[in-house]
């Protein structure tokens, strides 16, 4: 028996939808208020979260809503138009983030909204159970830099952007704590101290607010620092 041609092209143009909708989503271009959510709350863990962090990629209005809470300081900053893949795009400078220093790190809105909630849901809970304090500052490498991936021939010779290129990026190398002591990620990663029980746990609870991060065990370039951010790419090593 043969079947319609209709409805088959209504199962194509289904899938097809489908496929079309969950690339806009990935990339950031289904916004935050076409979602059937409740708005975000950095204090909180929703279904669907990382469509909703991404959502915030080009949504001003969200992105204000998403930060718009008391443990967020932060400063949104004026667009930068991208010129040979550098530039960006509806980002903020955090300032601090549930008590914790991050003097003035510009990034973009998934990425501030991925560390506030990291540091609310991940950071300062591992600092009180592992060492007994709090986070006060964090120590990071930079966010911004207009240059290709690091460590990678492929990148190299096909000038391949990091997503530090467009703010979506950030190197974590060391907390400082409330007590005046430091935990270095190059020092006590590896070390076998409560230190370093705090490092590994909240490396891998990044991994449920950002689509890559790497650590020590990923390569000797990040020996030193954590590496997050909200590109493309999924890996959490």
């Amino acid at each position: 028996m043969r079947i319609p041609l209709v409805p088959n092209t209504i199962k194509l143009l289904v899938v097809l939808g489908g496929i079309l909708l969950f690339v806009m989503g990935y990339t950031g271009h289904v916004r935050t208020g076409m979602m059937p959510f409740a708005p975000l709350n950095v204090e909180k863990s929703w279904f669907f979260l990382g469509a909703r962090l991404q959502g915030l990629k080009y949504d001003r209005s969200a992105c204000v809503r998403a930060l718009n809470h008391p443990t967020v300081q932060k400063t949104h900053i004026k667009d930068s138009l991208q010129k040979n893949g550098c530039g960006w795009e509806n980002a903020v400078r955090l300032k601090s983030v549930a008590g914790a220093r991050f003097g003035s790190a510009k990034v973009g809105c998934p990425v501030a909204a991925g560390l506030a909630l990291w540091m609310n849901q991940v950071v300062q809970p591992a600092a009180q159970k592992h060492l007994g304090t709090s986070v006060r500052s964090i120590v990071h490498f930079g966010t911004y830099a207009c240059r290709n991936i690091r460590g990678s021939l492929i990148s190299k010779y096909l000038n391949m952007r990091s997503e530090h290129a467009t703010a979506n990026a950030i190197d974590l190398g060391g907390f400082k704590l409330a007590n005046g002591k430091t935990v270095s990620v190059l020092k006590h990663w590896r070390s076998e101290t409560n230190y370093s029980k705090f490092l590994k746990e909240i490396h891998y609870g990044a991994c449920s607010y950002f689509r890559v991060v790497l650590g020590p065990e990923a390569n000797r370039l990040h020996a030193d620092h954590f590496h997050f951010d909200r590109g493309s790419l999924i890996r959490c090593k």
